[in-house]
């Protein structure tokens, strides 16, 4: 077992300096020499035999307390100050290899070999004092040396921890150079730790995405945008540092520059083929894309300034054509499209006020024309006769207004010629007229009537009502009419 013990030699790891818990030494009995067995302690056991089952540095068992069965004590015997006190020796010896065997299986160890090779020594003789069988002396051995193996795994563990939480901090911070030497120093000191096994391939994953954006970014800046997109959709993992975010946003950059040039090229076409609703569309299409290009948006002006120019144009060639045909309604119409497109145009400041009279008085003509009995009523005469008036000077109306005043008052003057009319009854028929007044009963009465469209109404008390129906034309001979009550009810 000492051989086994001093075999345990750690090597120095000059970077870590592991703080060590102070190692006391167990105070030697005074004037109590540490008892000896003279004698056998269970029946059938030879004196100066021990049966103690060693915990081998290297079977990596874990520490289970001392058993009557293994020491040999049992029965009577147990509670033997010998038995006790050996039993407590041999605990801190199961503790110590326990603990060098956990140690030996650490690689290339960070705590200083002096701690160690001190625990080895302390170790080495408690190992010889109880082999002599002075367990006492043994125990104030394996105390201070369990103490420093203790403190060497506890500072180790914190090492350790340490080392998985700084690599931990740089894979998160992307600095996976960093993050990798990290996790490969825990698995330089224990191979199989899971957490930096883990780690280690997280952070060689974050290199390669790395470099994969690097390599994107690169394809994008010589203009290879289907290159980066084919690179960056090979990508399978479960996180994205910010190298490969930004290459996605460079390549949706790209792709939406691709896009915005080709709507802006397409406008510039279409303005140099003259069409310019093509290019205000092709423009606004660009500034859907990036609201803030200035070259779309001096394209869409341009287009709609030409638009503009052209229908301005459009409806000038419409208005003169209309002037020239004294289309008043019409050319109207058009000064009025005119001012909506461009307020201060010298149509809408010069013409339009004698545009809307003109077309005001010709709509009026118009509706006198269309019924000459409206014109040739009575409520109506003033103002055909007015329309006549205003119509007379063809040049201040035109002549397409002067012509129709000019029907409108042959018109007047034919429907405003009265016909005679006689109508014969009993003296006891009450007669009216309608429109126009009642008549009274007469057996002859004549008065004139205007051309148009009449109804005379027969009425006597005791015999049904009669209705005569009376259409008089232009230039109507005289009109003679009987009208009686004569059917009784």
């Amino acid at each position: 077992m000492r051989a086994t013990a001093r075999s345990l030699r750690i090597r120095s790891f000059a970077q870590a300096k592991l703080l060590m818990p102070p190692s006391g030494r167990a105070k030697p009995r005074s004037g109590k020499p540490s008892l000896r067995r003279h004698g056998p302690l269970t029946p059938g056991c030879p004196a100066g035999i021990l049966i103690v089952p060693l915990l081998l540095a290297t079977s990596g068992t874990a520490f289970m307390p001392a058993t009557a069965d293994e020491i040999g004590c049992d029965g009577q015997w147990a509670q033997t100050p010998l038995c006790v006190e050996r039993a407590r020796a041999l605990d801190a010896r199961a503790q110590i290899e326990a603990i060098l065997s956990s140690l030996a299986a650490i690689k290339r160890p960070p705590w200083p070999p002096a701690e160690l090779a001190a625990a080895s020594v302390l170790y080495d003789e408690g190992v010889a004092l109880f082999g002599d069988e002075y367990f006492g002396d043994a125990e104030a051995k394996f105390e201070p040396a369990l103490s420093k193996l203790e403190g060497i795994r506890q500072s180790f563990d914190e090492l350790v921890a340490d080392t998985l939480s700084e690599a931990q901090a740089l894979h998160l911070a992307e600095d996976y150079a960093g993050a990798l030497d990290g996790f490969a120093q825990v698995l330089a000191w224990k191979a199989g730790n899971g957490v930096a096994l883990a780690g280690a391939a997280r952070a060689r994953m974050g290199q390669r995405l790395v470099r994969t954006a690097e390599q994107a970014m690169g394809l994008l800046e010589a203009g290879d945008a289907e290159g980066a997109k084919a690179l960056l959709d090979d990508v399978q993992s479960d996180f994205h540092p910010s190298a490969l975010r930004r290459a996605w946003s460079a390549l949706r950059d790209s792709n939406t520059r691709a896009r915005l040039s080709a709507r802006i090229t397409a406008g510039h076409a279409a303005l140099d083929r003259m069409e310019w609703t093509a290019a205000a569309a092709a423009f606004r299409s660009a500034l859907a894309i990036d609201a803030q290009s200035t070259a779309a948006q001096d394209g869409l002006a341009q287009a709609q300034r030409r638009t503009l120019e052209s229908q301005l144009m459009s409806l000038r060639s419409s208005l003169a054509g209309q002037l020239d045909d004294e289309s008043w309604t019409a050319s109207l119409s058009t000064v009025r499209q005119i001012g909506q497109l461009e307020p201060d145009a010298p149509e809408v400041r010069l013409r339009l006020p004698e545009l809307e009279r003109l077309a005001a008085l010709e709509a009026r003509l118009d509706l006198a024309l269309a019924d000459p009995t409206r014109a040739a009523a009575k409520t109506m005469r003033e103002e055909s006769r007015e329309l006549i008036a205003r119509t007379a000077d063809r040049h201040q109306v035109g002549e397409r207004i002067h012509a129709k005043g000019q029907r409108l008052k042959r018109q007047f003057d034919k429907w405003t010629v009265a016909v005679p009319l006689t109508i014969h009854s009993d003296s006891r028929t009450e007669i009216q007229i309608r429109p126009g007044r009642k008549l009274g009963q007469f057996r002859t009465t004549s008065l004139e009537v205007y051309p148009g469209r009449y109804t005379l109404v027969a009425r006597r008390d005791g015999f049904r009502e009669k209705r005569v129906a009376l259409t008089v034309e232009p230039d109507n001979r005289p009109i003679v009419v009987e009208l009686v009550c004569d059917e009784r009810f």
